[in-house]
């Protein structure tokens, strides 16, 4: 028994150390939220409304599926309530306006509402 446990002690390390990564990665995985939706506040389709970040808040998504923006899903969370971080907003902001005037989300991140 002693030399089956020196002959594959690397091997018996190595799925130890396989397996509780494994689990870690799991665990971590289940936590990790990768991007947060900011609805849009406002009933107006002009460009000018739609491409301003004061109407966009923190919220959770709440879409029917439809021809006009609903809001938009972004990298950080500000807190619920609160407008989107100004770079990543201005980022999606021509695909937002381009979403409005198409009907349809110009980009996975952005939703749609009736």
């Amino acid at each position: 028994m002693k030399k089956f446990i020196k002959k594959n002690a690397m091997a018996l390390v190595a799925l130890a150390i396989a397996t509780g990564s494994y689990t870690l990665m799991s665990f971590g995985l289940e936590k990790t939220q990768t991007s947060f939706f900011y609805e849009y506040t406002s009933n107006s389709t002009d460009q000018e409304d739609i491409q301003n970040i004061n109407n966009y808040e923190r919220a959770e998504p709440d879409c029917e599926p439809g021809e006009h923006v609903c809001g938009v899903n972004l990298p950080t969370n500000t807190g619920d309530g609160n407008t989107p971080v100004q770079s990543e907003f201005d980022a999606v902001s021509s695909q937002l306006w381009s979403s409005e005037q198409a009907g349809a989300p110009a980009s996975p991140q952005i939703s749609m509402k009736e």
